[in-house]
């Protein structure tokens, strides 16, 4: 599997995991859907269709994310630093820009950020470990 490919399946899963946490912690399950669609400005009245387009919007921004983080880890092993850092960089996503980055809001995404990548370093190690065992040599 190519490292572009798993970053990218990296990245979609990830972020499946930190939307499921969605559906556990709040009290109403996916309530922070439609707050991604406020990331890019976008607003739908029916929210049964914002939770659905919001949780399809971050999925397909784990994926960017695993991509990019796929073309970092090209031809290089994997580090703990590095799964960090990739999802450090999801903390852009929560402000309109990063100067107007209260301490407050830090302090709400970066557990999830650090969650993040985490989880994406995690899941591209273990694809990344089985793909090289799995060459013939």
């Amino acid at each position: 599997m190519s490292t572009l490919r798993r970053g990218f399946l990296a990245g979609v899963l990830a972020s499946l995991v930190l939307a499921l946490f969605d559906f556990v912690t709040d009290g109403a399950p996916g309530n922070g859907f439609p707050g991604v669609l406020h990331w890019f400005g976008l607003t739908i009245t029916d929210p049964t269709i914002s939770h659905w387009v919001g949780l399809l919007l971050l999925l397909v921004l784990g994926g960017v994310f695993g991509l990019i983080f796929g073309a970092l880890q090209r031809g290089q092993p994997i580090t703990t630093g590095r799964a960090l850092l990739s999802g450090l960089a999801n903390l852009t996503n929560h402000a309109s820009s990063l100067l107007s980055l209260s301490f407050g809001q830090f302090l709400s995404s970066f557990p999830v950020a650090v969650l993040f990548g985490v989880l994406l370093g995690t899941i591209f190690m273990q694809w990344q470990g089985r793909h090289e065992s799995h060459q013939p040599s």
